[in-house]
């Protein structure tokens, strides 16, 4: 895909994890109030760094939908976990990424702008946290 000129971007920050877990809480918060008007009558693509149950992305889209009256909506992502979707039936909301840079396993990973409740995102490279990690209150 080419991008022609006159397109824009902007920011939303939008998690399903909330404080010191790897495991996401279900409920979606968004960062900020969004104005959804700048997106009406256009194509969207959203940028992602993983996508893993698909619960932000499932709550997200929709949204973005309703209010914005895109006139489509796609998804890219640096990192796309592989899941055991008949395993893990009740938490998967079966949300993929047309564009995806990476696949990887089904672990927790911080580094290179991942966290683990604020920490980690300084790492140059992707790594699966360790117990200690998580154990980690970021105190020296």
């Amino acid at each position: 895909m080419k991008l022609k000129q006159g397109f824009t971007y902007e920011f939303i920050r939008a998690s399903s994890y909330l404080g010191a877990t790897t495991d996401t809480s279900g409920d979606v918060k968004l960062s900020k109030e969004f104005d959804f008007d700048t997106l009406v009558d256009r194509h969207v693509v959203l940028i992602e760094d993983i996508v893993d149950t698909g619960t932000t992305l499932a709550r997200l889209i929709p949204v973005i939908q309703e209010r914005g009256k895109t006139k489509s909506i796609e998804v890219c992502t640096l990192l796309e976990k592989r899941i055991d979707h008949e395993r893990h039936r009740s938490e998967i909301i079966l949300t993929k990424a047309k564009y995806s840079g990476f696949s990887i396993p089904n672990k927790f990973i911080i580094g290179f702008g991942l966290d683990y409740n604020e920490l980690y995102r300084d790492l140059l490279d992707i790594w699966v946290i360790s117990k200690a990690g998580v154990e980690f209150d970021g105190k020296l």
